[in-house]
């Protein structure tokens, strides 16, 4: 009984000194008010958090692999940490743009992309700190009435890296496809930066941004990150509060 209240009076105390460091693109970063609704996942996960832990957000917009490091993005979560902290880790939508104009931050998803999933899961280790992959947040992209894959090559190359390293993996990308094909192509469009003319003011033409999240996509993917910790019984999953129809 007294390990049990131990515990119970002792779990604020170590909460309160956990932070989750993110790195990653526009689909985690966060976006000011005069941006809405286009939000980042990253801000809603924060959101979803217990009392007393920190998220820090270093996640940009435009950022790869590649450029969150040379322009020493990944240098300041570095410095910042402390061991026992976590850093989850998102790229592969910049990485994959290709062009002339897009050497500073493109990737070859068998090679250089690879190589700096290890890099930053290596840094982390040698600092104590925790390393999460997660692959890409899937495109709005349907066929046939299904969300069809994508990212896939760079998906793929988080989930190798992850089994040859033994580092925590959360599939967003599977996430993703599986539940917006479950949804449908009109209630999916939701999530991202999509809109009919005239449907938002903001937007007189419309818009279609597949690959950007709106508010409501920016929930979805934070919900599914906590969902897919709890399924895979990771330690991150005890730093967020219960959701609503899960039970916990």
């Amino acid at each position: 009984m007294k390990h049990l209240l131990l515990l119970l009076t002792t779990l604020p105390l170590l909460l309160s000194g956990t932070t989750i460091f993110l790195a990653g693109d526009s689909t985690m970063s966060a976006y000011s008010a005069k941006s809405a609704p286009q939000q980042g996942w990253g801000v809603a996960l924060a959101g979803l958090c217990k009392p007393g832990v920190k998220v820090v957000n270093y996640a940009c917009g435009g950022r790869s692999s590649m450029s969150f490091i040379t322009e020493k993005r990944w240098e300041r979560i570095r410095r910042e940490a402390k061991k026992g902290d976590i850093v989850i880790i998102q790229f592969g939508h910049n990485d994959a743009h290709r062009g002339e104009k897009n050497l500073y931050r493109s990737t070859d998803p068998a090679t250089t992309f690879k190589l700096y999933l290890r890099l930053y899961i290596a840094e982390s280790r040698a600092r104590g700190l925790v390393p999460i992959l997660c692959t890409p947040t899937a495109l709005y992209v349907f066929k046939n009435g299904k969300a069809v894959n994508n990212r896939d090559a760079y998906s793929r190359a988080c989930r190798e890296v992850a089994a040859e390293t033994k580092c925590a993996l959360i599939d967003l990308n599977a996430y993703g496809l599986e539940k917006m094909t479950a949804m449908g192509e009109k209630k999916a469009s939701k999530l991202h930066m999509i809109f009919a003319p005239g449907e938002n003011p903001k937007f007189p033409q419309g818009r279609k941004d597949i690959c950007h999240l709106s508010t409501a996509g920016a929930h979805f993917y934070a919900a599914g990150l906590v969902e897919l910790a709890r399924q895979q019984k990771l330690k991150i999953a005890d730093l967020f509060v219960s959701l609503p129809g899960n039970g916990r």
